[in-house]
């Protein structure tokens, strides 16, 4: 592999990390907002600031759907899991047997990103005429859950690239969980002293 290849190869695998961070740390921000563990919570909170939250569910919903869409899509013009896989394998860079393991964990991951295609597709990226947009999530059945898994078999894919490609992988430990709370948790105590205030 000469220089340029090899520099285009970890430029992939890097950008594929920062892909898997940004579908996780928008995941955690938006399901810290509607999890039934934690939105009751801060309910009261969110609904004094309701045009905020409304637009900041939906903004990182919209971007952990872009994200993880755009891991596995096929277009060779852009960074992505095929993409980089066909790269590595015209150039041998990775064994059979982290081949077959990648495939397998693909195999399990492209199913879910069918469904986030489907929403990608008709809901975000273009706004169809032939269904509305229940009627698109309908057709896209994808529970809740999915949407972490797929992010977790993500991690083992580009993990696995990585590995099998220089013995690199990501630590993936970084999470937005905490800042969320801890915004959310002043933004509450703000609102119960404007309220103590008020009453006083």
């Amino acid at each position: 592999m000469d220089d340029a290849t090899q520099i285009k190869v970890e430029n992939h695998i890097k950008n594929l990390w920062d892909t898997v961070i940004t579908a996780e740390h928008n995941h955690d921000i938006w399901w810290i907002y509607k999890s039934k563990d934690t939105r009751p919570k801060f309910l009261e909170t969110m609904n004094d600031y309701v045009s905020f939250f409304q637009s900041s569910i939906h903004a990182h919903f919209v971007a952990m759907i872009i994200a993880l869409y755009r891991l596995y899509e096929t277009r060779r013009d852009t960074i992505n899991i095929p993409r980089l896989l066909q790269l590595l394998e015209q150039h041998h860079s990775l064994s059979d047997d982290a081949v077959t393991g990648i495939n397998d964990l693909i195999a399990q991951a492209k199913p879910i990103w069918i469904k986030v295609g489907i929403i990608r597709s008709d809901i975000f990226a273009h706004l169809t005429n032939e269904r509305n947009i229940e009627e698109s999530f309908d057709k896209a059945d994808i529970k809740y859950g999915q949407f972490k898994e797929l992010i977790e078999l993500s991690k083992k894919i580009t993990n696995a690239i990585g590995q099998g490609y220089n013995r690199n992988t990501h630590a993936f430990n970084l999470t937005s969980e905490i800042d969320t709370k801890a915004l959310l948790t002043d933004l509450s105590s703000y609102r119960n002293l404007k309220i103590t205030k008020k009453n006083e």
